[in-house]
Protein backbone atom coordinates (compact mmCIF):
# COMPACT_ATOMS: atom_id res chain seq x y z
CA UNK A 1 0.00 0.00 0.00
CA UNK A 2 1.59 3.41 -0.96
CA UNK A 3 2.01 5.91 2.87
CA UNK A 4 3.09 8.78 0.87
CA UNK A 5 -0.07 11.33 1.21
CA UNK A 6 -0.25 13.76 -1.68
CA UNK A 7 -2.57 16.65 -2.18
CA UNK A 8 -1.59 18.24 -4.95
CA UNK A 9 0.25 17.48 -8.15
CA UNK A 10 2.79 20.45 -8.07
CA UNK A 11 3.30 23.10 -11.07
CA UNK A 12 6.81 21.92 -11.92
CA UNK A 13 5.82 18.09 -13.08
CA UNK A 14 4.66 19.26 -16.72
CA UNK A 15 6.64 23.14 -16.48
CA UNK A 16 10.28 22.78 -15.84
CA UNK A 17 10.68 26.64 -15.03
CA UNK A 18 8.48 25.93 -12.08
CA UNK A 19 10.97 23.61 -10.16
CA UNK A 20 13.15 26.32 -9.50
CA UNK A 21 12.60 29.26 -6.87
CA UNK A 22 14.50 32.21 -6.24
CA UNK A 23 14.82 34.19 -2.59
CA UNK A 24 17.16 37.51 -2.87
CA UNK A 25 16.80 37.73 0.56
CA UNK A 26 18.06 34.74 1.73
CA UNK A 27 20.26 34.78 -1.57
CA UNK A 28 19.46 31.42 -2.96
CA UNK A 29 18.21 29.57 -5.84
CA UNK A 30 16.59 26.20 -5.36
CA UNK A 31 15.50 23.92 -8.01
CA UNK A 32 13.87 20.87 -7.22
CA UNK A 33 15.44 17.72 -8.87
CA UNK A 34 12.89 15.11 -7.67
CA UNK A 35 9.76 16.11 -5.92
CA UNK A 36 8.00 13.37 -3.40
CA UNK A 37 5.70 11.94 -5.60
CA UNK A 38 7.98 11.27 -8.45
CA UNK A 39 10.13 8.74 -5.78
CA UNK A 40 6.51 7.21 -4.37
CA UNK A 41 7.65 9.39 -1.52
CA UNK A 42 10.85 8.29 -0.60
CA UNK A 43 12.53 11.06 -0.76
CA UNK A 44 13.08 14.54 -2.83
CA UNK A 45 15.54 16.44 -3.24
CA UNK A 46 16.90 19.70 -4.27
CA UNK A 47 19.97 21.29 -5.56
CA UNK A 48 20.47 24.54 -3.78
CA UNK A 49 22.80 27.83 -5.35
CA UNK A 50 24.05 30.31 -2.26
CA UNK A 51 25.20 33.31 -3.24
CA UNK A 52 28.44 34.86 -1.09
CA UNK A 53 27.50 35.78 2.64
CA UNK A 54 23.98 33.78 2.01
CA UNK A 55 22.42 31.17 3.68
CA UNK A 56 19.65 29.49 6.33
CA UNK A 57 19.37 30.61 9.81
CA UNK A 58 19.39 27.96 12.94
CA UNK A 59 16.36 25.48 12.50
CA UNK A 60 15.11 21.95 12.70
CA UNK A 61 13.04 19.53 10.86
CA UNK A 62 10.39 17.36 12.31
CA UNK A 63 9.33 14.18 11.21
CA UNK A 64 12.18 13.70 8.44
CA UNK A 65 16.09 14.14 7.63
CA UNK A 66 18.45 15.63 5.46
CA UNK A 67 21.19 14.70 3.64
CA UNK A 68 23.63 17.45 2.16
CA UNK A 69 26.27 16.97 -0.71
CA UNK A 70 28.47 19.66 -1.92
CA UNK A 71 28.60 19.99 -5.53
CA UNK A 72 30.74 23.02 -5.85
CA UNK A 73 32.43 25.16 -4.03
CA UNK A 74 32.76 25.28 0.12
CA UNK A 75 29.52 24.30 2.45
CA UNK A 76 29.35 25.39 5.57
CA UNK A 77 27.37 23.39 8.06
CA UNK A 78 26.11 24.08 11.74
CA UNK A 79 25.47 20.94 12.61
CA UNK A 80 25.79 18.25 15.58
CA UNK A 81 22.45 20.30 17.25
CA UNK A 82 24.04 24.02 16.38
CA UNK A 83 27.59 22.75 18.44
CA UNK A 84 29.80 22.55 15.37
CA UNK A 85 30.88 23.97 12.10
CA UNK A 86 31.88 22.37 8.99
CA UNK A 87 33.33 23.09 6.17
CA UNK A 88 32.66 20.61 3.33
CA UNK A 89 34.02 20.39 -0.28
CA UNK A 90 33.27 18.24 -3.28
CA UNK A 91 36.24 16.94 -3.77
CA UNK A 92 36.52 15.25 0.04
CA UNK A 93 33.42 13.58 -0.71
CA UNK A 94 32.37 14.88 2.50
CA UNK A 95 28.38 14.71 3.09
CA UNK A 96 26.17 15.71 6.48
CA UNK A 97 23.37 13.45 7.33
CA UNK A 98 20.78 15.90 9.68
CA UNK A 99 18.47 13.86 11.92
CA UNK A 100 14.98 14.60 12.08
CA UNK A 101 14.83 16.96 15.37
CA UNK A 102 18.35 18.57 14.93
CA UNK A 103 19.22 22.32 15.06
CA UNK A 104 21.31 23.02 11.58
CA UNK A 105 22.27 25.31 9.34
CA UNK A 106 23.90 25.97 5.97
CA UNK A 107 25.42 28.83 4.57
CA UNK A 108 27.85 29.95 2.19
CA UNK A 109 31.21 31.19 3.51
CA UNK A 110 32.97 32.90 0.58
CA UNK A 111 32.18 36.89 0.95
CA UNK A 112 33.14 36.30 -3.19
CA UNK A 113 32.08 33.14 -5.30
CA UNK A 114 28.72 31.32 -5.39
CA UNK A 115 28.16 27.68 -3.94
CA UNK A 116 26.28 24.92 -5.22
CA UNK A 117 25.13 21.82 -2.78
CA UNK A 118 22.22 19.22 -3.20
CA UNK A 119 20.13 18.53 -0.42
CA UNK A 120 18.38 14.83 -0.29
CA UNK A 121 14.97 14.98 2.53
CA UNK A 122 14.16 11.48 3.59
CA UNK A 123 11.06 10.81 3.77
CA UNK A 124 9.67 12.95 1.36
CA UNK A 125 7.26 15.64 2.87
CA UNK A 126 4.64 17.24 0.57
CA UNK A 127 4.50 19.92 3.02
CA UNK A 128 7.78 20.61 2.78
CA UNK A 129 7.73 21.08 -0.64
CA UNK A 130 4.68 23.48 -0.37
CA UNK A 131 6.00 25.41 2.43
CA UNK A 132 9.36 26.04 -0.28
CA UNK A 133 7.48 27.28 -3.04
CA UNK A 134 4.92 29.58 -0.78
CA UNK A 135 7.85 30.79 1.29
CA UNK A 136 9.74 32.02 -1.95
CA UNK A 137 6.71 33.22 -3.89
CA UNK A 138 5.81 35.49 -1.08
CA UNK A 139 8.70 37.23 -1.08
CA UNK A 140 9.08 37.17 -4.35
CA UNK A 141 5.55 38.93 -4.83
CA UNK A 142 6.81 42.12 -2.13
CA UNK A 143 4.90 40.15 0.71
CA UNK A 144 8.61 39.77 2.33
CA UNK A 145 11.38 41.25 5.21
CA UNK A 146 15.07 42.32 3.39
CA UNK A 147 15.97 39.01 4.51
CA UNK A 148 14.03 36.92 2.81
CA UNK A 149 11.43 35.73 5.07
CA UNK A 150 6.97 36.64 4.74
CA UNK A 151 6.64 39.83 6.37
CA UNK A 152 2.92 38.49 7.78
CA UNK A 153 3.38 36.69 10.76
CA UNK A 154 0.25 34.64 10.49
CA UNK A 155 1.87 33.41 6.74
CA UNK A 156 5.50 32.38 8.89
CA UNK A 157 3.53 30.45 11.30
CA UNK A 158 1.81 28.79 8.52
CA UNK A 159 4.63 27.97 6.82
CA UNK A 160 6.51 26.40 9.83
CA UNK A 161 3.32 24.16 10.38
CA UNK A 162 3.50 23.00 6.82
CA UNK A 163 6.99 22.04 6.59
CA UNK A 164 6.86 21.12 10.23
CA UNK A 165 9.85 23.23 11.13
CA UNK A 166 11.08 24.93 14.02
CA UNK A 167 13.53 27.87 14.83
CA UNK A 168 15.73 28.21 18.56
CA UNK A 169 15.00 30.66 21.45
CA UNK A 170 12.00 32.17 22.69
CA UNK A 171 11.11 33.28 19.19
CA UNK A 172 10.87 30.18 17.93
CA UNK A 173 9.37 28.32 20.65
CA UNK A 174 6.37 30.93 20.78
CA UNK A 175 6.10 30.30 17.19
CA UNK A 176 6.10 26.34 17.77
CA UNK A 177 3.28 27.22 20.18
CA UNK A 178 1.38 28.82 17.73
CA UNK A 179 2.19 27.31 14.38
CA UNK A 180 -0.32 24.52 15.12
CA UNK A 181 -3.63 26.77 15.51
CA UNK A 182 -2.54 28.93 12.63
CA UNK A 183 -2.30 26.05 10.48
CA UNK A 184 -5.55 24.86 11.20
CA UNK A 185 -7.30 28.65 11.22
CA UNK A 186 -5.20 28.32 7.59
CA UNK A 187 -6.85 25.06 6.41
CA UNK A 188 -10.63 26.04 8.06
CA UNK A 189 -10.40 29.02 6.29
CA UNK A 190 -8.85 27.95 2.54
CA UNK A 191 -5.71 30.27 2.83
CA UNK A 192 -3.43 27.51 2.84
CA UNK A 193 -5.19 25.78 -0.03
CA UNK A 194 -5.30 29.38 -2.17
CA UNK A 195 -1.53 30.00 -1.52
CA UNK A 196 -0.99 26.20 -2.34
CA UNK A 197 -2.86 27.03 -5.31
CA UNK A 198 -1.26 30.25 -6.43
CA UNK A 199 2.45 29.19 -5.63
CA UNK A 200 3.08 24.43 -6.12
CA UNK A 201 0.77 23.01 -7.48
CA UNK A 202 -2.94 21.92 -8.60
CA UNK A 203 -5.30 19.28 -6.25
CA UNK A 204 -4.52 15.40 -7.78
CA UNK A 205 -6.79 13.79 -8.49
CA UNK A 206 -7.97 9.89 -8.30
CA UNK A 207 -6.65 8.64 -11.43
CA UNK A 208 -3.34 10.96 -10.80
CA UNK A 209 -2.96 9.06 -7.34
CA UNK A 210 -3.28 5.58 -9.02
CA UNK A 211 -0.73 6.41 -11.80
CA UNK A 212 1.75 8.10 -8.87
CA UNK A 213 0.79 5.22 -6.64
CA UNK A 214 0.19 7.58 -3.57
CA UNK A 215 -2.49 8.07 -1.08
Amino acid sequence: MPSYKATHIPYGITDLAKRTIVNPGIKDKVEFLKYGIETGGEHFSVRVLINPGGGVPLHRHYGYGETLIPVEGTLGVVGYNGTKTMHLTPASKETYQVQPGEWHRLFNPSQTENITLDAKVQPGHQGFEKSMHIFYGLVNDGHGTPEGFPDSMFHLLLLSALGEVGYPGIGGWVMSLFARMVGFIARVSGEEERLTVKYYGRPITEEERRKWKVE
